[in-house]
């Protein structure tokens, strides 16, 4: 009986927490960081990591952590200007500095957003073949699950179905235990100046750099914000999840790089039935067997569809924003149908020109590199926009806090140059 009342004011107490206002708006803000940080694992940014543990070793793990505050510091603007604002970033641009400007910054991410969509195509083909379905089934099945997730006129219910597949990256964790690490090898290699390194380490580096912060993720982010309809009560919680998020993103991008490298440093034999895909970093193809292999094809296939749904949404809302097209998920196709056109015709193309892709490794490393680059016009609009005293009062950046991000925005431009230089010689 004792034993009885005991579990009865446990589950009372638990749910008198579940009910607590701190706790109840922290759950409600969770969804927009979250999903945006763990599509930025997405199938590119795998094939990246696992060439990076592929050909550096542990030596990429030092670089990839160290990304973590530059990631919160850029993503965190993009929460503070729609939960001050109310706007998503094209509009925000647009209202500031006019339509061409905002054209101009969306542009940038349309072009990389194509590359990305052939990628995350073709990252999904590529975990299916593992398991030994074709790729023109699952591209098929991709494209069946993409349409399904945004045609609900809800956006919580889209979250909801976001939320559950970002479970998916975490296959990678299991993956990084089941390649057997060196510790002692993985210890050593964590140096600022590591040994033994590529010619190219440094554009891995940039490459990483890349897969860690996109164009795309600025703009989804903000607009996701402003769809779920949060508000400046809400910042605290924004930032938390924020900063959550960016951990959580690179300590998978980790286990990626973990996992291939300790492959390579063990004996094991590349993978029979993988070995005509050419796409496949050498360390992953060495744990592409059994039960490893379903990790890999869990983590590439659910990668790959939460990224394409994350991706397509940031263009869709950036180009109707630009344009004044109604644009939210709120909206039901009848309501809002130049946004949800724009968002599936885009991705149509990249389907096929992923079934005939050639060398996607080269491809997925190249757009990572050229995504650093890019990303500084949006990130230069960003910081802008968030010194602005007038719009944003008492959220807006202080000149020491200004300062630091346009060093920030200029080392990204700096590095990207130097890595784009180094990968093409």
């Amino acid at each position: 009986m004792v034993r009885r009342v005991t579990i009865l004011a446990g589950i009372r107490s638990m749910s008198a927490a579940l009910r607590a206002p701190g706790l109840a708006r922290w759950l409600r803000v969770v969804g927009p960081a979250w999903v945006v940080m763990l599509a930025d694992v997405d199938a590119p940014s795998v094939i990246t990591a696992g060439k990076g543990g592929t050909e550096a070793g542990y030596a990429l793990l030092l670089p990839i952590f160290a990304i973590v505050p530059v990631l919160f510091l850029v993503q965190e603007m993009t929460a503070r200007l729609a939960l001050a604002t109310g706007k998503g970033h094209a509009e925000l641009v647009r209202a500031r500095y006019g339509a061409q400007w905002a054209a101009v910054s969306v542009l940038g991410m349309a072009i990389i957003n194509f590359v990305a969509y052939v990628a995350e195509f073709a990252g999904i083909a590529l975990g299916a073949a593992i398991i030994g379905v074709p790729g023109p089934i699952a591209i098929a099945g991709a494209l069946a699950i993409h349409a399904s997730m945004v045609l609900t006129g809800s956006y919580t219910w889209f979250e909801r179905f976001a939320l559950a597949l970002s479970l998916a990256l975490f296959s990678f964790v299991v993956l990084a235990v089941a390649g057997r690490p060196d510790i002692g090898h993985l210890v050593s290699d964590l140096s600022p100046l590591p040994n033994d390194v590529p010619h190219d380490y440094f554009a891995l580096v940039v490459a990483v750099v890349g897969a860690s912060i996109m164009p795309w993720m600025l703009f989804y982010q903000q607009s996701a914000s402003v769809d779920k309809k949060l508000s400046r009560e809400d910042l605290r919680g924004s930032r938390i999840e924020t900063l959550v998020g960016a951990f959580v993103s690179q300590a998978l991008m980790a286990a990626i790089v973990i996992a291939a490298a300790a492959a390579i440093k063990s004996a094991a034999p590349v993978a029979a039935s993988v070995t005509n895909l050419r796409e496949l970093p050498e360390g992953m193809a060495r744990l592409a067997n059994g039960g490893a292999g379903w990790l890999i094809a869990i983590g590439l296939i659910g990668s790959g569809l939460l990224a394409l749904v994350v991706v397509s949404l940031s263009a869709a809302w950036g180009i109707s924003e630009v344009m004044g097209w109604p644009h939210s998920l709120n909206l039901r196709p009848n309501q809002a149908r130049r946004f949800y056109a724009v968002y599936f015709v885009e991705v149509l193309p990249a389907a096929a020109v992923a079934l005939v892709s050639p060398d996607l490794v080269r491809v997925c490393v190249g757009a990572m590199v050229f995504n650093v680059i890019i990303l500084v016009l949006p990130l230069a609009f960003l910081v802008r926009l968030t010194s602005d005293r007038e719009l944003l009062g008492d959220l807006a950046n202080s000149r020491a806090h200004a300062s630091v991000l346009w060093v920030v925005t200029l080392v990204l431009l700096a590095s990207g140059v130097f890595g784009m230089y180094q990968y093409l010689t």
